[in-house]
């Protein structure tokens, strides 16, 4: 019986190292950085996202109504802003399987706490609750939405 005692133990301990955080690491995908500039820096009224989308080269910008679009030059980088309710940030595909690491790192700075293990994730930033996501399906979008 202590044998299984023991084994349900080490059970729940593995259970619980998937559970916390994980060390930071490095921004240096531009577009988690562009990400971080854009949306993460200016929530959470994103009010400065547009500026600061420009000084990443998203010079095409569209009032849709429902919220801003803007690409860069190329296409390749794009962001989607609805004021005060969400921030996202796309691109192309790329082959860097630390995105969502470094996408977490960034906001577990701006929130100022640990670095979640995975997405989704909701956090505290800047006073306000957001739902951070990266989706890699047809490209890179990274995501902040606030719940309703």
């Amino acid at each position: 019986m202590n044998k299984l005692a023991l084994l349900v133990s080490f059970g729940f301990l593995g259970a619980c190292a998937n559970l916390g955080s994980q060390p930071p690491v490095p921004v240096t995908s531009p577009v988690v950085q562009a990400f971080r500039d854009i949306c993460l820096q200016t929530a959470p009224s994103f009010a400065e996202a547009h500026r600061i989308a420009r000084q990443h080269g998203i010079t095409e910008l569209t009032d849709m109504g429902f919220a801003t679009i803007g690409f860069n030059a190329d296409k390749s980088l794009s962001i989607q802003v609805k004021a005060s309710h969400e921030c996202v940030v796309t691109s192309e595909p790329q082959q860097d399987d630390s995105l969502t690491r470094q996408l977490l790192s960034a906001a577990a700075i701006n929130a100022g706490t640990t670095v979640p293990r995975k997405v989704p994730v909701k956090m505290m930033i800047a006073g306000q609750p957001f739902i951070l996501m990266h989706d890699r399906e047809g490209g890179e979008a990274f995501v902040m939405l606030k719940p309703e």
